[in-house]
């Protein structure tokens, strides 16, 4: 309940943002720019200016259709991008990580995702798609360093981004957070132009040359502005982000009824999973659908599919006590976020997600002994 009312009130923090930046923008540059240079003028002709700073340069209703086609259209754009992702993906026939998949969705009573094994040795694996036409991207390299069990709670963790339709959530959500960094890059050219020429683009030079003194203008009084939203709707996302990632997490301990496996599959994946940040927005979204922070992994579909049936290495217990206690398997420090395969713009540290799932296994042996 308190991780639906957090992704619910995060959900309210984007929806007020998206409001306050189309009434920002109308006011920058219906009123504020304008009485800018119009109170420049007067003042110098008389000495004297004077200005209503507080209105708007359209009425409420205007306002109200205006932030609706924004939100329509951030809608609407969101789900075609969501929708592209759905082509990259097709169904690789019956094997059995498929199999294991179609058991899963009957149990979570979602449509089964149809699944794409890569030649990769990146241990890797996401979801692209909707709802109803959703691709579990799984790579070599993760079937080949997991356990039976452990790869059948990432793959419930997977489902349960599909059920919880996290994708067309997360791909809409972050849409703003694109815009609002946008507006604000651009609000910026001017200084852009003078610290780092050769960054500029062959549009802001047009703009610089075209339209120099309302580049300026826009530097100085509308970037302040704008820089507010960028900051705000990164927060909300990566906050939006953690809590879909605990949601999967304590949703494919409950359809496997293993949380260990998905604990200690983690423990695994995070010693290998030593991803360097990626700066593009897009990419950051589709990794923030995969089980930790990976690589968005080359088209190169497996000729053999490895079988699942290595037998748990040690008890899990033990295995998770040693990697929380200060190293993982590989030996790497686990303050290392880089080498916990933690992102945090899209993840929440793995040593958390492994509590918490340690705390879902020590309820279920309560709840089994009473």
């Amino acid at each position: 309940m308190h991780n639906r009312v957090r992704i619910g009130a995060v959900l309210a923090v984007l929806v007020g943002m998206n409001v306050l930046f189309v009434v920002a923008i109308l006011w920058a540059y219906g009123v504020l720019l304008p009485g800018v240079v119009a109170g420049a003028v007067v003042y110098a002709r008389h000495g004297t200016v004077s200005f209503d700073l507080l209105q708007l340069p359209v009425s409420w209703s205007t306002v109200a259709v205006l932030v609706a086609g924004f939100l329509g259209a951030q809608l609407y754009y969101g789900y075609r991008r969501v929708l592209e992702q759905t082509r990259t993906g097709r169904d690789d026939g019956d094997h059995v990580v498929a199999r294991i998949v179609r058991r899963l969705a009957m149990t979570a009573d979602v449509p089964e995702p149809s699944v794409r094994v890569l030649d990769a040795e990146e241990p890797s694996c996401y979801t692209v798609g909707r709802f109803t036409d959703a691709t579990i991207v799984v790579s070599t390299g993760l079937i080949e360093q997991l356990d039976a069990d452990e790869l059948t709670a990432v793959l419930a963790h997977e489902v349960a981004h599909v059920a919880n339709r996290d994708v067309t959530l997360m791909t809409v959500t972050t849409l703003f957070l694109e815009i609002a960094d946008r507006a604000y890059r651009s609000a910026r050219l001017a200084r852009r132009a003078i610290q780092s020429p050769g960054d500029v683009s062959f549009r802001g030079k047009i703009a610089l040359y075209w339209f120099l003194p309302l580049v300026t203008l826009t530097y100085v009084f509308v970037a302040p502005l704008l820089w507010v939203f960028p900051t705000v709707a990164d927060w909300a996302t990566r906050t939006l982000s953690h809590a879909r990632e605990f949601a999967a997490d304590a949703a494919a301990a409950h359809i496997t009824g293993r949380p260990l496996a998905l604990a200690t599959a983690l423990s695994t994946l995070s010693a290998s999973g030593r991803t360097t940040p990626e700066t593009d927005l897009r990419t950051t979204t589709m990794q923030a659908l995969s089980v930790i922070p990976s690589p968005l992994i080359a088209d190169r579909v497996a000729r053999s599919i490895p079988t699942p049936d290595r037998p748990p290495a040690g008890d899990r217990r033990d295995r998770l006590r040693t990697w929380l206690d200060g190293e993982t398997p590989s030996g790497v420090p686990k303050g290392d976020q880089r080498s916990a395969g933690t992102d945090r713009r899209t993840h929440p540290p793995v040593a958390e997600r492994i509590r918490r799932l340690q705390e879902l296994a020590a309820d279920a042996e309560l709840e089994g002994s009473v």
